[in-house]
């Protein structure tokens, strides 16, 4: 509610896009989000107490600090460089939200779940900082967006990163109580979609591509590598204990695969959000 505030007041108000005036209605909206009197006690106590209470939940944070600056570590490595960014190096990003998510589902599910809120927030910032050139990070932002922004980003905003981290998300949103652990693989639906699937399907087709589906860009060896790679991430983390799995899930699994794989090969729309939603419902069936 309140980041909706403030893009309502910065949109309505110009005077409000200026640096101080920005940063000072962002402070406020930190403040009112943390301190308003809506838990017992106050959220930034019990987020504090939830975060120290479980010394596992410290080093997935620590693990996650380490992702954060690898991330920032591939920006700057590309910006470097002034050529815009392929496939392959944009995948590097479905890469790191694998290790974001698969532990996360796994082992601090509600730790994740919480983490997701504060990231699409944290998203919409730092895209209005873009759009409304805030010193000192629009600048950095911009160039980021133009070496990385691929034909989806048609326009001024950023699309690609909201898209990754909604369609990794879905599952965790749209479930009911997503961290009672009833079900793991559907909470794991968007990331093994996007994440592996869509991941595989675009290096292994770029690379080794030569039969292709149609007048699309889309190949059937890409197709292949697409389920391949969910199947063999399933059964992994079904060997080592972290996955249970019955004949009906691995029926699900399988046909959730196939069909995701088609989707993402015929598909003109935004894969990133459209894969997880088939792959959720698909496999939900189990």
């Amino acid at each position: 509610m309140w980041l909706l505030i403030l893009c309502v007041l910065v949109t309505a108000v110009p005077r409000l896009r200026g640096p101080i005036p920005f940063y000072l209605l962002l402070g406020l909206l930190v403040v009112a989000v943390t301190c308003a009197p809506v838990t017992t006690p106050l959220p930034i106590v019990a987020l504090l107490q939830f975060i120290f209470r479980d010394p596992k939940r410290l080093q997935i944070i620590g693990f996650y600090l380490v992702l954060v600056l690898l991330t920032g570590a591939t920006v700057t490595w590309q910006l470097r460089h002034t050529v815009q960014a392929n496939t392959r190096v944009r995948k590097i990003f479905h890469l790191l939200i694998v290790l974001v998510f698969v532990p996360g589902v796994l082992f601090q599910c509600t730790l994740l779940y919480l983490a997701t809120g504060i990231a699409l927030a944290a998203f919409v910032v730092l895209e209005l900082m873009r759009l409304l050139e805030i010193p000192p990070f629009s600048d950095r932002l911009t160039d980021a967006f133009h070496s990385f922004r691929d034909e989806k980003d048609a326009g001024v905003l950023a699309l690609t990163p909201f898209c990754l981290l909604i369609g990794c998300s879905m599952p965790l949103w749209l479930t009911p109580c997503p961290c009672s652990g009833k079900d793991t693989l559907i909470l794991l639906s968007g990331i093994l979609a996007v994440g592996v699937g869509d991941t595989a399907a675009s290096v292994v087709g770029s690379k080794m591509g030569r039969n292709m589906w149609g007048n699309t860009s889309r190949s059937l060896e890409g197709t292949i590598a697409f389920v391949m790679s969910i199947l063999l991430s399933v059964w992994l983390l079904e060997a080592t204990g972290l996955l249970a799995m019955t004949q009906a899930k691995w029926f699900a699994t399988i046909f959730a695969a196939i069909n995701s794989a088609l989707v993402e090969a015929f598909t003109d729309q935004v894969d990133n959000l459209v894969l997880p939603l088939v792959f959720y419902i698909l496999v939900g069936l189990a």
